[in-house]
Protein backbone atom coordinates (compact mmCIF):
# COMPACT_ATOMS: atom_id res chain seq x y z
CA UNK A 1 0.00 0.00 0.00
CA UNK A 2 1.34 3.43 -0.95
CA UNK A 3 -0.56 5.12 1.87
CA UNK A 4 -0.65 4.16 5.54
CA UNK A 5 -4.35 3.42 5.15
CA UNK A 6 -6.11 1.58 2.33
CA UNK A 7 -8.51 3.14 -0.20
CA UNK A 8 -11.33 1.15 -1.80
CA UNK A 9 -13.54 2.94 -4.33
CA UNK A 10 -16.92 2.20 -5.88
CA UNK A 11 -17.62 3.91 -9.18
CA UNK A 12 -20.27 3.75 -11.92
CA UNK A 13 -23.28 5.61 -13.24
CA UNK A 14 -26.25 6.47 -11.04
CA UNK A 15 -28.47 3.58 -9.96
CA UNK A 16 -25.86 0.82 -10.01
CA UNK A 17 -25.73 0.19 -6.26
CA UNK A 18 -22.54 2.01 -5.27
CA UNK A 19 -23.90 3.61 -2.11
CA UNK A 20 -25.51 0.43 -0.80
CA UNK A 21 -22.41 -1.67 -1.40
CA UNK A 22 -19.90 0.85 -0.06
CA UNK A 23 -21.84 1.56 3.14
CA UNK A 24 -22.39 -2.12 3.84
CA UNK A 25 -18.69 -2.80 3.32
CA UNK A 26 -17.76 -0.06 5.80
CA UNK A 27 -20.25 -1.31 8.37
CA UNK A 28 -19.08 -4.91 8.18
CA UNK A 29 -15.37 -4.07 8.22
CA UNK A 30 -15.92 -1.98 11.33
CA UNK A 31 -17.87 -4.81 12.98
CA UNK A 32 -14.91 -7.09 12.35
CA UNK A 33 -12.55 -4.66 14.06
CA UNK A 34 -11.09 -3.15 10.88
CA UNK A 35 -11.56 0.58 11.40
CA UNK A 36 -12.84 2.10 8.20
CA UNK A 37 -14.78 5.21 7.22
CA UNK A 38 -17.31 5.92 4.48
CA UNK A 39 -16.63 8.92 2.24
CA UNK A 40 -18.88 10.35 -0.45
CA UNK A 41 -16.28 11.16 -3.09
CA UNK A 42 -18.26 12.92 -5.79
CA UNK A 43 -17.82 16.66 -6.32
CA UNK A 44 -19.94 18.76 -3.96
CA UNK A 45 -19.75 22.25 -5.52
CA UNK A 46 -18.64 24.89 -3.04
CA UNK A 47 -16.26 27.32 -4.70
CA UNK A 48 -17.88 26.33 -7.98
CA UNK A 49 -21.47 26.91 -6.85
CA UNK A 50 -21.76 30.64 -7.76
CA UNK A 51 -20.37 29.94 -11.24
CA UNK A 52 -22.95 27.18 -11.78
CA UNK A 53 -25.78 29.51 -10.74
CA UNK A 54 -24.54 32.31 -13.00
CA UNK A 55 -24.07 29.91 -15.93
CA UNK A 56 -27.56 28.46 -15.50
CA UNK A 57 -29.05 31.96 -15.38
CA UNK A 58 -27.17 33.16 -18.46
CA UNK A 59 -27.44 30.13 -20.72
CA UNK A 60 -30.07 27.69 -19.43
CA UNK A 61 -33.03 29.83 -18.42
CA UNK A 62 -36.25 28.08 -19.35
CA UNK A 63 -34.53 24.72 -19.85
CA UNK A 64 -35.57 21.89 -17.54
CA UNK A 65 -33.28 18.85 -17.42
CA UNK A 66 -36.04 16.64 -16.03
CA UNK A 67 -38.61 17.56 -18.70
CA UNK A 68 -36.44 17.57 -21.83
CA UNK A 69 -32.97 16.21 -21.25
CA UNK A 70 -31.90 16.34 -24.90
CA UNK A 71 -32.82 20.03 -25.25
CA UNK A 72 -31.12 20.90 -21.97
CA UNK A 73 -27.96 18.96 -22.83
CA UNK A 74 -27.68 20.36 -26.37
CA UNK A 75 -28.17 23.92 -25.16
CA UNK A 76 -25.48 23.49 -22.53
CA UNK A 77 -22.98 22.04 -24.99
CA UNK A 78 -23.56 24.81 -27.51
CA UNK A 79 -22.97 27.43 -24.81
CA UNK A 80 -19.72 25.70 -23.81
CA UNK A 81 -18.52 25.54 -27.42
CA UNK A 82 -19.38 29.19 -28.00
CA UNK A 83 -17.66 30.41 -24.84
CA UNK A 84 -14.55 28.23 -24.87
CA UNK A 85 -12.50 30.55 -22.64
CA UNK A 86 -15.18 30.59 -19.94
CA UNK A 87 -15.52 26.81 -20.17
CA UNK A 88 -11.77 26.41 -19.56
CA UNK A 89 -11.98 28.70 -16.53
CA UNK A 90 -14.97 26.71 -15.28
CA UNK A 91 -13.02 23.46 -15.66
CA UNK A 92 -10.05 24.78 -13.69
CA UNK A 93 -12.27 26.04 -10.87
CA UNK A 94 -14.06 22.69 -10.75
CA UNK A 95 -10.78 20.77 -10.50
CA UNK A 96 -9.46 23.13 -7.83
CA UNK A 97 -12.68 22.86 -5.82
CA UNK A 98 -12.69 19.08 -6.07
CA UNK A 99 -8.98 18.78 -5.26
CA UNK A 100 -9.47 20.63 -1.99
CA UNK A 101 -12.35 18.36 -1.04
CA UNK A 102 -10.42 15.19 -1.82
CA UNK A 103 -7.36 16.44 0.07
CA UNK A 104 -9.31 16.82 3.31
CA UNK A 105 -11.74 13.91 2.88
CA UNK A 106 -9.38 11.30 1.43
CA UNK A 107 -5.70 12.17 1.07
CA UNK A 108 -5.06 13.58 4.54
CA UNK A 109 -6.88 10.76 6.39
CA UNK A 110 -4.96 8.15 4.36
CA UNK A 111 -1.66 9.77 5.31
CA UNK A 112 -2.65 9.42 8.97
CA UNK A 113 -3.49 5.75 8.54
CA UNK A 114 -7.27 5.90 8.14
CA UNK A 115 -8.91 3.26 5.96
CA UNK A 116 -11.47 4.62 3.50
CA UNK A 117 -14.25 3.21 1.34
CA UNK A 118 -15.10 5.90 -1.18
CA UNK A 119 -18.56 6.07 -2.75
CA UNK A 120 -17.70 7.67 -6.12
CA UNK A 121 -14.31 9.20 -6.83
CA UNK A 122 -12.35 11.21 -9.36
CA UNK A 123 -13.53 8.95 -12.19
CA UNK A 124 -17.16 9.91 -11.54
CA UNK A 125 -16.37 13.61 -11.35
CA UNK A 126 -14.44 13.64 -14.64
CA UNK A 127 -16.97 11.50 -16.50
CA UNK A 128 -20.20 12.95 -15.13
CA UNK A 129 -19.30 16.58 -14.41
CA UNK A 130 -16.86 17.30 -17.23
CA UNK A 131 -16.56 14.84 -20.10
CA UNK A 132 -20.13 14.86 -21.41
CA UNK A 133 -20.65 18.62 -21.38
CA UNK A 134 -17.13 19.34 -22.63
CA UNK A 135 -17.40 16.65 -25.30
CA UNK A 136 -14.18 14.92 -24.27
CA UNK A 137 -12.89 11.99 -26.28
CA UNK A 138 -11.87 8.76 -24.56
CA UNK A 139 -8.20 9.73 -24.94
CA UNK A 140 -8.86 13.16 -23.42
CA UNK A 141 -10.59 11.57 -20.41
CA UNK A 142 -7.73 9.11 -19.84
CA UNK A 143 -5.14 11.87 -20.21
CA UNK A 144 -6.93 14.07 -17.66
CA UNK A 145 -7.29 11.20 -15.20
CA UNK A 146 -3.62 10.29 -15.59
CA UNK A 147 -2.63 13.87 -14.77
CA UNK A 148 -4.96 14.12 -11.78
CA UNK A 149 -3.90 10.75 -10.35
CA UNK A 150 -0.39 12.12 -10.02
CA UNK A 151 -1.78 14.21 -7.13
CA UNK A 152 -4.87 12.26 -6.03
CA UNK A 153 -4.48 9.04 -4.00
CA UNK A 154 -4.65 6.03 -6.30
CA UNK A 155 -7.16 3.44 -5.04
CA UNK A 156 -5.92 0.05 -3.91
CA UNK A 157 -9.10 -1.46 -5.35
CA UNK A 158 -11.73 0.16 -7.57
CA UNK A 159 -15.05 -1.59 -8.19
CA UNK A 160 -16.93 -0.44 -11.28
CA UNK A 161 -20.57 -1.46 -10.84
CA UNK A 162 -22.27 -1.71 -14.22
CA UNK A 163 -25.93 -2.31 -15.09
CA UNK A 164 -28.06 -1.80 -18.21
CA UNK A 165 -29.29 1.76 -18.47
CA UNK A 166 -32.99 0.88 -18.16
CA UNK A 167 -32.42 -0.98 -14.90
CA UNK A 168 -30.38 1.90 -13.46
CA UNK A 169 -33.06 4.40 -14.53
CA UNK A 170 -35.79 2.41 -12.75
CA UNK A 171 -33.77 2.39 -9.53
CA UNK A 172 -33.27 6.17 -9.26
CA UNK A 173 -36.18 8.59 -9.37
CA UNK A 174 -33.90 11.63 -9.73
CA UNK A 175 -32.16 10.54 -12.96
CA UNK A 176 -33.31 12.90 -15.73
CA UNK A 177 -33.49 10.38 -18.61
CA UNK A 178 -32.26 7.04 -19.91
CA UNK A 179 -30.21 9.00 -22.46
CA UNK A 180 -28.34 10.63 -19.56
CA UNK A 181 -27.19 7.17 -18.47
CA UNK A 182 -26.42 5.90 -21.99
CA UNK A 183 -24.00 8.79 -22.56
CA UNK A 184 -22.11 7.90 -19.41
CA UNK A 185 -22.16 4.10 -19.33
CA UNK A 186 -19.80 3.57 -22.28
CA UNK A 187 -17.32 6.07 -20.85
CA UNK A 188 -17.37 4.30 -17.48
CA UNK A 189 -16.65 0.98 -19.18
CA UNK A 190 -13.83 2.49 -21.24
CA UNK A 191 -12.26 4.00 -18.13
CA UNK A 192 -12.79 0.81 -16.14
CA UNK A 193 -10.90 -1.24 -18.69
CA UNK A 194 -8.14 1.35 -19.02
CA UNK A 195 -7.51 1.36 -15.27
CA UNK A 196 -8.05 -2.38 -14.79
CA UNK A 197 -10.94 -1.88 -12.39
CA UNK A 198 -12.91 -4.80 -11.04
CA UNK A 199 -16.02 -4.61 -13.22
CA UNK A 200 -19.08 -6.19 -11.62
CA UNK A 201 -22.53 -6.80 -13.08
CA UNK A 202 -24.78 -4.82 -10.76
CA UNK A 203 -27.88 -6.58 -12.08
CA UNK A 204 -26.78 -9.82 -10.40
CA UNK A 205 -28.07 -10.78 -6.98
CA UNK A 206 -26.67 -9.00 -3.95
CA UNK A 207 -25.32 -12.33 -2.74
CA UNK A 208 -23.29 -12.72 -5.95
CA UNK A 209 -21.98 -9.17 -5.66
CA UNK A 210 -21.08 -9.80 -2.01
CA UNK A 211 -19.05 -12.86 -2.90
CA UNK A 212 -17.21 -11.12 -5.73
CA UNK A 213 -16.32 -8.08 -3.62
CA UNK A 214 -15.31 -10.24 -0.65
CA UNK A 215 -12.94 -12.30 -2.80
CA UNK A 216 -11.28 -9.22 -4.25
CA UNK A 217 -11.00 -7.31 -0.96
CA UNK A 218 -9.42 -10.18 0.95
CA UNK A 219 -7.07 -10.94 -1.87
CA UNK A 220 -5.70 -7.38 -1.83
CA UNK A 221 -6.15 -6.01 1.66
CA UNK A 222 -5.08 -9.23 3.47
CA UNK A 223 -7.68 -9.16 6.22
CA UNK A 224 -9.65 -12.01 7.71
CA UNK A 225 -12.88 -13.39 6.32
CA UNK A 226 -16.16 -11.64 7.06
CA UNK A 227 -19.83 -11.95 6.30
CA UNK A 228 -22.10 -9.12 5.36
CA UNK A 229 -25.67 -8.30 4.58
CA UNK A 230 -26.97 -5.98 1.89
CA UNK A 231 -30.10 -3.83 1.96
CA UNK A 232 -32.57 -3.50 -0.89
CA UNK A 233 -32.00 0.14 -1.79
CA UNK A 234 -29.56 1.21 -4.44
CA UNK A 235 -27.42 4.34 -4.84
Amino acid sequence: MKNKGFLICFTGMDGTGKTTLSKELVELLNKKGIKCRYVYGRLNPFILKPFILIGDWLFLRGKDISKNYSEYSNTKRKAIEKHSFLSKVYQQILIFDYSLQIFFKVKLPLIFGKNIVCDRYIYDTVITDLSIDMNYSKDKIISMLNNLLRYFPEPDITFLIDVPEKIAYQRKDDTPAVEYLKERRKLYLDVGKAYKMVILDGSKSLEDLKNSIQKEVFGKVKIFDWGWRCGNSFG
